[in-house]
């Protein structure tokens, strides 16, 4: 729907000279052209595709939740979002069976890490054994995904899919 330049599409009210989001799909010039119904693309890009997320049992950033998300045949995807609390960074990549996920967590806060992984995959952070990782702990599988507790810091996993 991003790229769509036909009806009902975001590309489409490009192609009709909207500079801003309209409230009719047809960019009609009866209806409202500065409206942000419909328009919250940003937000899929930063909470669903990169996965940034604040986890309601700490809000404000206090306790962030990343979950990526690859989609389609997308490799790759990163966001850096600039939280009242420091910036917090995500950059994911997928080669054929393998994950990789790094992510940069403020000082003071605090994250739960939902890391696409086969269920018997090996799991590295920083080049080692997950578990042997400092600052890491293993909290659950759930799905298709391994969750873990992270703090502050930068954190680099890589996974079997």
């Amino acid at each position: 729907m991003i790229n769509q330049d036909e009806r009902p599409g975001y590309g489409y009210q490009l192609k009709k000279g909207a500079t801003s989001l309209t409230e009719a799909w047809d960019a009609n010039h009866h209806a409202s052209h500065n409206h942000f119904m419909l328009g919250h693309i940003t937000e899929w890009f930063y909470k669903d595709l990169v996965g940034i997320d604040s986890d309601p049992t700490g809000p404000g950033f206090k306790k962030i939740i990343i979950r990526p998300t690859p989609v389609g045949d997308l490799k790759w995807a990163a966001a850096t979002y600039q939280s009242v609390r420091g910036p917090i960074s995500v950059r994911w990549e997928r080669n054929e069976d393998r994950m990789k996920v790094s992510a940069t967590i403020p000082a003071n806060t605090t994250a739960t890490v939902y890391l696409p992984a086969a269920a018997s995959g090996e799991v590295l952070e920083s080049g080692i054994e997950v578990g042997s990782s400092p600052g890491v702990a293993f909290l659950r599988r759930e799905g298709d995904r391994n969750v873990y507790a992270v703090g502050a810091g930068t954190f680099m996993f890589q996974s079997r899919l």
